[in-house]
């Protein structure tokens, strides 16, 4: 099993990762290659004001490299002789899967490639023409050619990928949510009623990126509506896209570090809704929609827009979601009626079809079907 992010348990890979090697190594001995641990800094280095020369190399590096650990990749790689049954090529990054994938087709070893973002050709938009860019797209159809089946996360890319490779054994998996040791789901009886009906407090927890739907807009709808006192927004992660700068003053912004799960479960009830926020173009599923799925408080969902979105098609027929864009008409009043819901203990607690006990086996199931039938 390839997949660079294992041992990065904050990353949706490496959780994505460990929940499949625990459901693999029920019928199968598995051998990880990764990176090696590092600390989450939470802020990644790409926060606003990093220092000129490192701008420079990290432009050299998207130029040139397919991606920044191409180095690690070639390394690693260069003598490899894999001597398994079958492999798993777990993406984003792409180096490693690409290496990987050219050393298991000399060996006849059959893959499966399990791929969390879209690389080059079934990217949504067109960059400018770089060379780590030819060289994907030159890199990129061997890898889906010589694989026994693919794994992705949402069915637009499916659609994109079968474009391209129609005959493709593909399965439509988005992650799956982990319940934190000792955490509790909502267990009392009755409706849930806001703190306060003139107050709206909304939490966002996760980053806010440049390719993320502007919230911005979302907030000033909500403070134009006059329906709330007061609205106060609070960001729990970093704001890599100074939004938080923009947001008028009606809204009351309060910014956060990042939190451990366990403790922004333990805090939820103190708001009355949570936020996700979707990708401005793409076809990939926030993974933060999914472990959203265990707040014991309404969800909103901020999608791009309400046709062939991930986000939308994900939380549409879901209890306690909410999906609206700015552009609604009747973006407030829809809101005020969500967080007013008597949602009960139930539409607020998670599916267990969507845990990863049950997401990793179905994958493991996907895997085994695939291999087995390229290697008869």
């Amino acid at each position: 099993m390839v997949s660079a992010y294992a041992r990065r348990p904050l990353t949706p890979r490496g959780q994505r990762t460990q929940a499949l090697v625990r459901s693999l190594e029920r019928d199968w001995e598995v051998e990880l290659i990764a990176l090696p641990e590092a600390p989450d800094t939470g802020n990644g280095g790409a926060a606003r004001g990093k220092a000129l020369w490192r701008r420079a190399a990290g432009g050299v590096v998207r130029a040139v490299l397919l991606d920044r650990f191409e180095p690690w990749s070639a390394r690693t790689f260069l003598n490899w002789r894999p001597q398994s049954d079958a492999a798993l090529l777990v993406g984003y990054p792409w180096s490693p899967v690409t290496r990987a994938a050219a050393r298991l087709r000399s060996a006849g070893v059959p893959y499966v490639v399990d791929s969390g973002d879209p690389w080059e050709i079934t990217k949504p938009y067109r960059s400018r023409p770089l060379p780590s860019e030819w060289r994907a797209r030159r890199l990129e159809p061997a890898l889906w050619r010589g694989a026994a089946g693919a794994v992705v996360t949402t069915p637009q890319q499916r659609d994109r990928l079968q474009e391209h490779f129609p005959d493709l054994p593909m399965l439509v998996r988005p992650n799956g949510y982990d319940l934190p040791d000792g955490a509790g789901m909502p267990d009392g009886a009755g409706p849930r009623q806001p703190r306060d009906p003139g107050s709206l407090r909304i939490a966002h927890f996760g980053m806010l990126l440049n390719l993320r739907v502007d919230v911005v807009p979302f907030l000033v709808a909500l403070a134009r509506s006059g329906r709330w006192t007061s609205i106060t927004f609070e960001q729990f992660g970093h704001d890599f896209a100074g939004t938080l700068d923009r947001v008028p003053p009606e809204v009351h912004v309060v910014s956060n570090p990042a939190r451990p799960w366990a403790e922004v479960m333990a805090r939820a009830s103190e708001f009355d809704a949570a936020l996700v926020v979707g990708n401005r173009v793409g076809i990939m599923l926030p993974s933060k929609a999914i472990q959203y799925l265990t707040l014991p408080i309404p969800r909103i969902a901020l999608p791009a827009r309400r046709d062939d979105d991930p986000l939308f098609d994900y939380v549409s027929e879901r209890p306690a979601w909410l999906a609206v864009t700015p552009e609604d008409p009747d973006l407030a009043e829809r809101v005020w009626e969500h967080v007013n819901a008597d949602w009960s203990a139930a539409d607020l607690s998670p599916p267990a079809g969507e845990a990863w006990p049950a997401v990793a086996d179905e994958v493991s199931d996907f895997i085994g079907r695939c291999v087995a039938v390229e290697r008869a």
